[in-house]
């Protein structure tokens, strides 16, 4: 592998909408060059505007594989477009389709209703902690990998920090009781991504809550997973085979 920081991408906090325009350049520039984009929130509004940078990039139809304890497919969240809002819009891209975004770990306290029935409406894919205890690591899995990739042409991952047990990830913004294990997240991870994936996201990592490193430390684990995985299935670069159209930057 050659790997290269590419930096931070310029937000404004103030202006969710600017930020978003100015990721989303970002990850398509990433994209388009043939480099598979890594990006580390951030929050987890980042997923839209990620998304977006690689799915304009394509003309291939691209399902999503997101871990995490909270849905985070209602439409606003106090009238704007935020954390919990990301996939009611990356699903509304012409390339990318509700019926192969699988959401993995759901159960959280903090579960809006309208998130739920807008994950409903749109026939989204939710498997909660208590299906994952049912399933196991492996039957997970395949039901994750058999539905992003249905009719898909790449898949992209998106991993919320918070979808782990909050013993062990302290450093976040929604520290959530019940989640994965690291061993078990770890693993699933690995399975989910063999077949390769189009782009990456960790999220909600913040340094400023952490203790002794340890979320931070895992966040990167997460990454190193990914990385390995691809490069031990011969999996790494296979992105570039959906790269058709140009980027007007």
């Amino acid at each position: 592998m050659t790997l290269c920081d590419a930096g931070d991408v310029f937000t404004i906090p103030a202006n969710l909408e600017k930020s978003f325009d100015q990721i989303t350049r970002g990850v398509s520039h990433v994209f388009s060059s043939g480099a598979l984009p890594i990006m580390l929130g951030g929050d987890h509004s980042i997923g839209f505007p990620c998304v977006r940078g690689v799915a304009q990039c394509t003309s291939k139809r691209i399902g999503i594989i997101h871990f995490d304890r909270h849905i985070d497919i209602q439409e606003r969240d106090l009238d704007e477009r935020m954390h919990t809002t990301p996939w009611f819009w990356a699903t509304n891209l012409p390339n990318v389709s509700a019926s192969n975004l699988v959401q993995l770990g759901i159960g959280g306290w903090q579960v809006p209703r309208e998130g739920v029935a807008e994950a409903r409406k749109r026939g989204t894919n939710v498997l909660t902690m208590s299906d994952f205890e049912k399933l196991g690591i492996e039957k997970t899995a395949e039901i994750a990998l058999e539905l992003a990739w249905k009719n898909a042409d790449a898949v992209y991952l998106s991993f919320d920090i918070d979808s782990v047990d909050c013993g062990f990830v302290p450093g976040t913004g929604w520290p959530e009781p019940g989640g994965f294990l690291p061993r078990e997240v770890l693993k699933l991870l690995g399975l989910v991504v063999a077949p390769g994936i189009c782009g990456m996201e960790v999220v909600e990592v913040s340094p400023p809550y952490d203790t002794s490193d340890i979320t931070s430390l895992f966040g990167v684990r997460l990454v190193v997973e990914a990385l390995g995985t691809l490069v031990a299935h011969g999996k790494m670069g296979a992105h570039k085979a959906i790269i058709d159209k140009p980027v007007a930057y």
